[in-house]
Parts: C-alpha cells; structure tokens; sequence
C-alpha cells in the first residue's frame, strides 16, 4: 500500500512560500504513506501555491519575483493536473463505491470534478503568463493580471476548503484497505505516465 513520491512532484519548490525538495521528503517522511495522506499532503502544497500566487499578484507590476514565477508556473502546468487525476480517477470513484445516498457525495463530486476542468484550463494560461514574467518581460495589463491570479487562487483555496471538510473526512471514514490499495496503484501509474511523458 505504499506510494512512491514522483521526482515530478517534488521539485520545483522553494523556502518561504513553496517548499524546497528537501522539505517535502521529509514532511513525507513522516507521514503514514498511505493514498489519502498523499492527497492531503498535496492540498497543504497547493494552498502554499495560492499563497505563492497572492504573493505575484501582490506585486505586480513592479516587485516581480522571476525564480517565483517559474517555479509557481511548472506548478501550475505539471502538479494541478496530476493532482486532479489522482482524484478524479482514483480517489472520486473509489469512494462513490462506499457512500451512501444520505451523504449526498455525488453532487458535490461532480461539481469538484467541473472544477477540476476549469482550474486545468486557468492554470494552464497563468502558467504561461508567469512564464513570461519570469523571462523579465513586464505584464502589459497589471490590473488585469491582479484579477486573473486572484480569482484562481481565491476560487482554489475555497476547493481545497470543500475538499479537505468534506471529503476526505469521509474518505477516511468509509474506505477500505483494498480501496486504498486501488487508489495508490492508480497514483502510481499517473507518475509512472507523467514521467514517462516528461
């Protein structure tokens, strides 16, 4: 039942808002290793990106932090999306296999899996305007800049809040051994794919 870190996953850190290689392994280290402790790991990583991107946003037009970019960039461009798969192909269907209709869980799966999307889609075009900010070049509509940031991460941090209230308590709760079992075999496969596609 144990899951690999991914290479992938951990780099592209750095001390202060998002966390260098070193701090990540050992924060695992630490941890259980089990699927759902991996996934919540990955959601304390991603409010450190919103924070990350409040920070960029904060900032501009004149106080831009090139190695900041470029590292909340491939962030944005390889760990959201892995995250989502791990969800949306393992954690999601796992757990619909073990709620029951009281727990009203498939509604608020569906609406997580829609945002998933377009969180993918935002982040993929932040990604490419922090790139070009960490290439020096000035953003040509600050303010519009702000806003764009600004409403992926106040819009992130409320998904991460459903997330971690309501779901995962109740992943905890009704998956099996054998549910955590599939999950980490599906995560494993993601980064084996994901490497392999890198």
């Amino acid at each position: 039942m144990c899951l690999r870190l991914a290479p992938l996953i951990l780099q592209h850190r750095n001390t202060g808002v998002l966390q260098t290689m070193a701090e990540v392994k050992g924060a695992a280290a630490g941890l259980q290793r089990n699927p759902l402790d991996m996934i919540a790991h990955a959601h304390t990583l991603q409010q450190d990106l919103c924070d990350a991107l409040e920070r960029i946003a904060d900032g501009l037009p004149d106080d831009i932090d090139r190695r900041l970019c470029a590292r909340t960039a491939a962030t944005l461009q390889f760990d959201i999306p892995l995250h989502h798969r791990d969800e949306e192909e393992a954690l999601f269907p796992r757990l619909l296999l073990r709620v029951t209709p009281d727990d009203g869980l498939g509604d608020i799966l569906e609406r997580l899996s829609a945002e998933h999307s377009s969180d993918t889609d935002l982040g993929t075009e932040i990604a490419e305007f922090l790139d070009t900010l960490a290439e020096g070049q000035r953003p040509k509509n600050p303010d519009m800049a702000g806003y764009m940031l600004r409403a992926f991460f106040e819009s992130y941090r409320r998904h991460i809040h459903w997330e971690n209230t309501l779901v995962m308590p109740l992943a905890r709760k009704r998956l099996t051994d054998e549910d955590y079992a599939a999950i980490a075999a599906v995560m494993d496969r993601n980064r084996a794919e994901t490497q392999g596609a890198a």
